[in-house]
């Protein structure tokens, strides 16, 4: 797909209103995993950060039931993006470098095949669909799917203590996830430069 083409395929995307979401998200998902996330976040670097505040007013957790395989699609795409985002930016890669050990965080909601995990190692953030094993997991979030979207893109008005955010996990991790999910929501709308402050997240 041309540069041109992908760039009307996803402004088409999200315009869709919510049952067409449901007809055109999984083939979506793969046209953008052929065209690479890369090359996408180059070209529109608040793409991810648009996308999932299109589904969270979409009714996520049934949209994910529906459709087997797309919270995974979706997950794998997020954390290959942050993953690239993170590389391009100096907040971001000056507190994966001030990181004191490696970190293990699961995401896993509570009405919706939405679930994922990321960690921090030797300087990157890498994140795949799936849980890890409990035992393998500093901290864990739950809650309902959009609640958890709200979480990635900052959007968490009461931030830890929301009542609808569930944690597991030593307190102590808080203030070391914190800013890895403040900044992490700052790359998926696409933020550039200098620290500024999104919404009132964590």
């Amino acid at each position: 797909m041309s540069d041109e083409a992908m760039e009307k395929f996803i402004e088409d995307l999200l315009a869709q209103p919510a049952e067409g979401l449901k007809t055109v998200l999984p083939r979506a998902l793969n046209e953008i995993r052929r065209y690479g996330v890369g090359k996408l976040l180059q070209e529109n670097p608040d793409f991810l950060g648009r996308l999932l505040n299109k589904l969270r007013h979409a009714d996520p957790a049934e949209l994910f039931s529906r459709l087997p395989g797309v919270a995974d699609q979706l997950m794998e795409l997020l954390w290959a993006g942050v993953s690239y985002r993170a590389e391009q930016g100096k907040e971001m890669k000056a507190l994966l470098e001030k990181a004191e050990r490696d970190i293990h965080v699961n995401i896993e909601a509570s009405d919706s095949p939405f679930k994922g995990h990321f960690m921090v190692q030797k300087g990157k953030i890498l994140g795949r669909a799936g849980l890890l094993h409990f035992k393998d997991e500093d901290f864990r979030f739950m809650g309902p799917t959009e609640v958890l979207m709200d979480l990635l893109t900052g959007d968490l008005p009461m931030g830890f203590s929301n009542l609808r955010l569930q944690t597991a996990g030593h307190s102590g991790w808080v203030s070391r996830i914190a800013p890895l999910i403040r900044e992490m929501a700052r790359l998926l709308k696409g933020a550039r430069g200098t620290a500024e402050k999104i919404g009132s997240g964590i």
